[in-house]
């Protein structure tokens, strides 16, 4: 698109419509890097004031996010789990990826590590070991294309015998949960649920591409099989501003149509 220098509508709204344009359009997809600031000079042959102003319209408009010393990428449309049914159901519970996946959205999960370490306090008490324990930590990220929008922790009960190698191996491919229920060759009978916004620890904040300490939503879950013993117990840390819990609570009549 070249610029109307003429035209009464200001270039910043000119460009930041033509970039709108082209993220609905799908040129520029979901979790993308979208062009760096000189190149987009180039490209609307325009001041870096100019270009930064028409940024600013996008992130705004809740259309791109900016990750420090990375660049601006396409946000994801709001991710909305249902907490009852999603996220605390039994029956019909949905690992992160799933969610994603049932959104049309292009995920993909790192596996980072594979660790014995000693869990933080809240975990041990979940899993009903002395925090002085070391138990299996599995962490993975989570990314809608070049965007990484999830830092998953797992901690495995360590009462629980698994094949550590196979879980491995799938591990980038289902919810961890779902990998070591199959393990243990119980049923899943509960699942405990919190979702806190907690200061994200430097180290995780880095993979995440957010300011050490800065607030972000978590959600723990404790998996709980049929003998009523935890067997994994879990934290992520999420990104994205685009992520929403609802709650939708279904009556009876609702229920059996």
């Amino acid at each position: 698109m070249k610029v109307d220098r003429s035209s009464h509508v200001p270039m910043y709204r000119q460009i930041a419509d033509d970039l709108q344009q082209k993220i609905q359009d799908k040129y520029f997809e979901v979790g993308e890097q979208l062009p760096t600031e000189p190149v987009l000079m180039e490209l609307y042959q325009v001041s870096r004031v100019t270009i930064r102003k028409s940024i600013n319209l996008l992130v705004t408009d809740g259309l791109i996010t900016i990750q420090r010393g990375k660049g601006m990428f396409v946000n994801a449309p709001v991710i909305e789990t249902d907490v009852l049914n999603d996220i605390l159901s039994v029956e019909n519970f949905k690992g992160f990826y799933e969610t994603l996946l049932d959104q049309g959205l292009d995920v993909n999960i790192k596996l980072l590590r594979s660790t014995l370490d000693t869990p933080p306090k809240n975990i041990a008490e979940a899993l009903g070991c002395s925090p002085d324990m070391k138990v299996q930590k599995i962490e993975r990220l989570f990314y809608i294309k070049d965007l990484p929008i999830a830092f998953h922790i797992g901690y495995i009960s360590p009462n629980l015998y698994i094949n550590k190698q196979k879980v491995l191996d799938n591990i980038e491919f289902q919810p961890l949960s779902t990998l070591i229920q199959e393990q243990s060759q119980n049923e899943l009978e509960e699942i405990r649920c919190s979702i806190e916004v907690n200061q994200i620890p430097g180290d995780i904040a880095e993979y995440l591409h957010v300011p050490p300490r800065f607030p972000v939503l978590t959600l723990y879950r404790t998996f709980i099989t049929g003998n009523s013993k935890p067997f994994i117990s879990t934290l992520m840390y999420l990104s994205s501003d685009s992520y929403q819990f609802t709650i939708k609570n279904k009556g009876q009549n609702s229920k059996n149509k």
